[in-house]
């Protein structure tokens, strides 16, 4: 992938790393867009973050105050922040505003710890940071 405005430390770790082939397309059942509503979890809202990738995608569970995030932020070590390896860091940091303005009292991430209980104000910290962290 192709990192546009990522800082240097993040270039050096992602090329630190071993590279992986590419891993190979799945099929899609069914596509959805932001803002669509899925019949689980009291009607679960999608939410469009791009920014990790292209298409990446929140889920949100307003009947429960739950956020599932995926690869649009991270909380490692109590620290929520934007994730690594973004194809678009700017587009990533707007999708962790975005998110962070949800209702949420409970967040889990594709990396790190969840959050329960004040999620929205953990996601809105880091959000507020020029960092993103």
């Amino acid at each position: 992938p192709v990192f546009t405005d990522a800082p240097d430390w993040e270039r050096a770790l992602f090329e630190s790393k071993p590279k992986l082939p590419p891993a190979p397309p799945v099929p899609v059942d069914h596509e959805v867009g932001d803002q669509d509503v899925l019949p689980f979890g009291g009607g679960a809202r999608v939410v469009a973050a791009p920014g990790h990738t292209p298409g990446s995608t929140a889920f949100h569970l307003p009947a429960f105050g739950v956020l599932f995030l995926g690869d649009a932020a991270a909380n490692v070590g109590g620290k929520t922040m934007v994730g690594v390896f973004n194809t678009d860091r700017s587009r990533a940091l707007e999708s962790l505003g975005a998110v962070s303005r949800l209702d949420a009292e409970v967040a889990y991430f594709g990396h790190g710890e969840a959050i329960v209980g004040s999620a929205s104000a953990a996601l809105r910290a880091a959000a507020a940071s020029p960092s993103g962290s």
